[in-house]
């Protein structure tokens, strides 16, 4: 059996499939899953993962479609002329449930220093924030913020994996 990795890329555009540069989602499979199961599999990470889960949830169509909102502090440090910043994060998860499928979509993600009012942009020219790819050309020119923001976002998608795969133990049986 071919095993395929759900993995994101960091591309000038944005956040990729790995194996598909055109699109911006990433599809989980869920073998033997149903929509219904994916749907409360994804309500279970929530409720375990935030603290108050109703404030982060901003769409929910039961069985069908999630979307929630996460901020995370310390997301990523940043080399700037050889001055490291601290670069806060947040960004919002699409999630959309068909048969044994889970189709995951970051967007609106707002990468930022509160302090200094600059931001990881994916593409823009020198004086625009802290660019990980040159506008003009596409060369990549932050491959340590590149990497860092996809082992972020492909640890995020095999954390989700777990829970919809029930592979994560989100009950405690002996107490």
């Amino acid at each position: 059996s071919v095993v395929y990795a759900q993995e994101f890329t960091v591309t000038p555009a944005g956040l990729k499939d790995n194996s598909n540069l055109e699109k911006t989602y990433v599809v989980i499979n869920t073998p033997g899953k149903t929509a219904e199961q994916n749907y409360n599999n994804a309500i279970k990470y929530i409720n375990k993962t935030y603290k108050s889960p109703k404030d982060v949830m901003k769409g929910d169509v039961k069985g069908e479609y999630i979307s929630f909102d996460t901020h995370v502090s310390n997301f990523l440090i940043v080399k700037n002329s050889g001055v490291k910043v601290v670069i806060d994060a947040n960004y919002t998860v699409e999630l959309s449930f068909k048969g044994d499928r889970v189709k995951l979509e970051v967007i609106n993600i707002d990468m930022y220093n509160p302090e200094v009012n600059s931001k990881v942009l994916f593409s823009g020219g020198i004086w625009a924030g802290f660019p990980i790819y040159k506008k003009k050309n596409n060369k990549l020119i932050r491959p340590e913020t590149k990497t860092d923001i996809e082992a972020y976002f492909n640890n995020k998608i095999n954390v989700i994996k777990g829970y919809l795969l029930e592979e994560v133990k989100t009950t405690d049986d002996d107490w």
